[in-house]
């Protein structure tokens, strides 16, 4: 089986690729945003994990860290022969080449901690840590990590705990490019863009569907997409936005909000009735920090089950900062 794994590795690798319809040979590296590049960062950071956990994370290095501090604290003879300082603790968690570090301590900390991996990166795995991307922040002003701004904030019961939300660069993203695409193309097939618009806006809902305060930015989208929309079909048909709202604009169901419903052929051949997906009637998930062995993306509870994420790690250090 590893023999078969590298040597399909090795196929991805020296396969080349397409760009504006000209076939280009890889003669080092592979493509960036390629399927294989996770896994790939997997191979190359499996090192770094072990690292990070043998010097912050395993039980035994959280036990003498708390020993170590505790003398401080009580000014323990040794501690104060010796001028012992204080060592932070740190929560980590990693996605293919993106991880976030969570330092208890002070900025000094953070800096010293951040040598510290770069230098096991840079030394020993020969990689080089983007110190453009790489930021120091304080979790009381947030991070973007994964796609998703992450906050430390106080909750209902007056206690401090990590909040994820939607960074308004991915909304304003994805606005622009459904704005893009009902920009001109007067000729295509109205069903089949209503199709590829529910598409993008089911896929952008369904990934963040786990963070907090979401209908904010999804009325934003939705009322962007709505109204474009509507301009698109007035320019293609020539007619007045008002009659057209008359005719298209009800209610896909009763009881829901009003959105564009339109009946008619793609280019596929079928034919039926098709409404403008609003984001705001998506489904909420929820998200329980406290149980890491889950990860609520995969329906299947034998396999979600299986899955450990050090994700947990970094809300609870977040939240106790």
């Amino acid at each position: 089986a590893d023999q078969r794994f590298l040597v399909l590795l090795w196929k991805f690798i020296k396969a080349g690729c397409v760009d504006r319809d000209l076939f280009r040979a890889s003669s080092e590296g592979v493509p960036q945003g390629g399927v294989i590049s996770p896994l790939l960062s997997n191979i190359m950071l499996h090192e770094f994990d072990a690292w990070m956990e043998r010097n912050y994370l395993n039980k035994k290095v959280r036990k003498d860290r708390w020993a170590w501090n505790f003398g401080i604290l009580k000014q323990r003879p040794i501690a104060v022969r010796e001028n012992r300082q204080w060592k932070p603790a740190v929560a980590y968690c990693r996605y293919a080449d993106d991880f976030v570090i969570v330092v208890k301590g002070t900025r000094e900390h953070a800096e010293t901690v951040r040598e510290a991996c770069r230098g096991f990166l840079e030394g020993e795995l020969k990689l080089t840590l983007n110190m453009e991307k790489t930021h120091i922040t304080h979790v009381s002003d947030g991070f973007v990590f994964l796609g998703h701004r992450i906050i430390r904030k106080r909750g209902p019961r007056g206690r401090m705990r990590p909040v994820t939300t939607i960074p308004w660069e991915k909304c304003r993203g994805f606005a622009l490019r459904l704005v893009k695409q009902l920009s001109g193309n007067y000729d295509n097939n109205r069903m089949d863009l209503m199709e590829s618009l529910n598409r993008q806006l089911a896929g952008w809902a369904a990934f963040y569907q786990y963070t907090d305060y979401t209908a904010i930015m999804f009325r934003k989208v939705d009322r962007i997409v709505f109204w474009k929309f509507g301009y698109w079909l007035a320019r293609k048909y020539r007619r007045g936005f008002t009659s057209l709202m008359r005719k298209y604009v009800r209610e896909p169901e009763p009881g829901r909000a009003k959105t564009w419903v339109l009946e008619g052929q793609n280019s596929r051949g079928w034919y039926g009735a098709v409404a403008l997906r609003r984001l705001v009637t998506s489904r909420k998930g929820r998200f329980t920090w406290r149980t890491p062995m889950e990860n609520p993306y995969i329906l299947r509870d034998e396999v979600r089950n299986t899955i450990e994420s050090r994700y947990v790690d970094v809300a609870f250090a977040m939240s106790n900062a």
